[in-house]
C-alpha cells in the first residue's frame, strides 16, 4: 500500500513497538495456554501483564487524556511487542503527528520504567529533566493480584485510575521536552515521507528507547475491509502466537520445495508453510469458479467442492473469486477438510498467516504456496493506483490457476 496522509476526518494507524532485543517483558501468555482460555478456536483472550506490561497498558489509556482528537479502540500487549490502533479525528486537531505520539510513549513507558527502578534501587532515571522521586505515582510496576483487600474490584480500579492519570502526566513531560529539543511536532515526524514512499504497507522510524527496539511500525487504513481485517489481527494476538509456539514446525517458510510432483514445473521453484504432507496426497484436485458467476450461482459446485473434502479429497486454489472465498469459508468450517491455498505473489521471508489461516495451519489442514518468488506481496489500494502492479497481480492469478490445474494433474 502506498503511504498516503491526509489531514482530514478520521484517520486510523496501525502501530507496532516491539521490546529491544524481544525480550519478554511485557506480559506472558503461558498462563492462558495453561489455563485453557484460548481453545483451538481461537477465542479472543489478552495475555497476563507483567509489570511492565501495567505500565504500558496504562501509557495506552492515558494518551487520549493528553491528546482528546486521538483514540486507542483497540490494542494487546504481548510478551515482547505490542500492537495498538490509534485513530485521529483531525476535524478536531490537525496538528496530531502520530509518530510523534508513538515517540512520547515510548519516552513516557522509559521514563516509568526508570521511576521503578530508582524505587527498587536497581537504576536511575535517564532523563536528566528532573530528577526521579522513587515516592512519586501509584504502585507502577505492580500488578494487582486475585484475592487482595476487602473491596478487590473497587482498589483496583482505583490503582487503575491513579496508574492512568500518572502515565498522562509522564506523556505531557516528554511532549513538552520533545518540544523543546524540536519546536513543531511535525518535525519529528517528516522522516515517514508519507505520500511519497512507494511499494510498502507501512513506514519505520527511529524510537529512541531503552525498552523498546529502534524501529517503530506504521500502518495506515483507509477502507472498512481493512479496518475490520486489523482488529481481528490484533484481537487473535495471543491465541497465534500459541498456536505457533505449539506448532513451530508448521510455522515454518520451506523454500524451493523438493519433491517429484514439483519436478515437473523446474526451473520454476514452489515455496511453502504448513503442512506439507498435505502436498503428497494423490487427490489434489483444482478449485477455480469463475468471476462471471455469483456466489448463489455457483451454489452446486460449491456444495460438491465440501463434499469432496469431507471425504479425503483436497481443493488446491487461490481461493480469490467471491465463490472461492465462500468454499473456503466452508472448507474451514467442515473439521476434516484439507486444503491447498496458492498466492499469486512471493511467500515473504517473515511471513505472517493471517489468524484464520493460522487456526488452519496449526491444525493440519491447510498448505500455503506460491510459485512467484520475485513478485512482492502487493496491497489491493496499491494495485487499484498502479495500474503496473495490478497488471501483474492479474497475470498471476491467471497463471496461478493453470500452475494448480497442472499441479493436481501430476498426482
Amino acid at each position: 500500500m502506498k503511504l498516503e496522509y491526509a489531514k482530514r476526518g478520521l484517520q486510523f494507524f496501525f502501530v507496532t513497538l516491539v521490546v529491544a532485543e524481544r525480550r519478554q517483558v511485557l506480559s506472558s501468555i503461558a498462563e492462558l495456554e495453561a489455563s485453557g482460555q484460548i481453545a483451538a478456536a481461537g477465542r479472543a483472550a489478552r495475555p497476563a501483564l507483567l509489570p511492565l506490561g501495567e505500565i504500558v497498558a496504562a501509557a495506552l489509556r492515558a494518551i487520549h487524556r493528553v491528546w482528546p482528537a486521538v483514540t486507542i479502540s483497540d490494542y494487546v500487549v504481548m510478551p515482547d511487542h505490542l500492537h495498538f490502533l490509534l485513530i485521529v479525528d483531525y476535524n478536531s486537531d490537525q496538528g496530531i503527528a502520530p509518530l510523534f505520539i508513538a515517540h512520547r510513549f515510548a519516552d513516557a513507558v522509559e521514563r516509568a520504567q526508570a521511576l521503578v527502578e530508582a524505587r527498587n534501587g536497581r537504576g536511575s532515571a535517564p532523563h536528566p529533566g528532573r530528577a526521579p522521586n522513587p515516592s512519586e505515582g501509584p504502585n507502577l510496576g505492580r500488578a494487582s493480584h486475585p484475592g487482595e483487600g476487602p473491596d478487590l474490584g473497587r482498589a483496583a480500579g482505583a490503582l487503575a485510575e491513579r496508574r492512568v492519570e500518572f502515565m498522562a502526566g509522564l506523556l505531557r513531560e516528554a511532549a513538552a521536552a520533545a518540544r523543546e529539543a524540536a519546536p513543531g511536532e511535525l518535525k519529528v515526524e517528516r522522516g515517514l515521507r508519507f505520500g511519497e514512499r512507494r511499494g510498502g504497507a507501512g513506514a519505520r522510524a527511529p524510537v529512541r528507547s531503552v525498552v523498546f527496539a529502534r524501529d517503530c511500525y506504521i500502518e495506515l487504513s483507509f477502507d472498512s475491509r481493512q479496518l475490520k481485517a486489523v482488529r481481528r489481527y490484533i484481537k487473535l494476538n495471543p491465541a497465534r502466537a500459541i498456536w505457533k509456539a505449539r506448532h513451530p514446525d508448521l510455522f515454518i517458510c520451506h523454500r524451493a520445495i523438493k519433491s517429484e510432483r514439483f519436478a515437473a514445473f523446474a526451473p520454476r521453484r514452489f515455496d511453502a508453510i504448513g503442512a506439507l504432507p498435505i502436498l503428497g496426497s494423490p487427490f489434489l484436485f483444482h478449485v477455480r469458479l469463475t468471476l462471471k458467476k455469483t456466489v448463489a450461482e455457483h451454489e452446486a459446485a460449491i456444495q460438491e467442492i465440501v463434499e469432496k473434502a469431507r471425504h479425503g479429497m483436497v481443493p488446491v486454489s487461490g481461493f480469490i473469486s467471491p465463490g472461492e472465498k465462500e468454499a473456503l469459508r466452508r472448507l474451514k468450517a467442515e473439521p476434516s477438510a484439507r486444503f491447498v491455498k496458492l498466492l499469486p505473489h512471493a511467500l515473504p521471508a517473515r511471513y505472517d498467516p493471517s489468524a484464520e489461516d493460522s487456526r488452519e495451519i496449526a491444525a493440519g489442514r491447510l498448505v500455503i504456496l506460491s510459485a512467484f518468488p520475485d513478485t512482492p506481496a502487493v496491497a489491493s489500494p496499491a494495485m487499484k493506483r498502479d495500474p503496473a502492479a495490478s497488471h501483474r497481480f492479474r497475470q498471476n492469478c491467471l497463471a496461478m490457476n493453470d500452475l494448480a490445474a497442472r499441479l493436481c494433474a501430476e498426482g
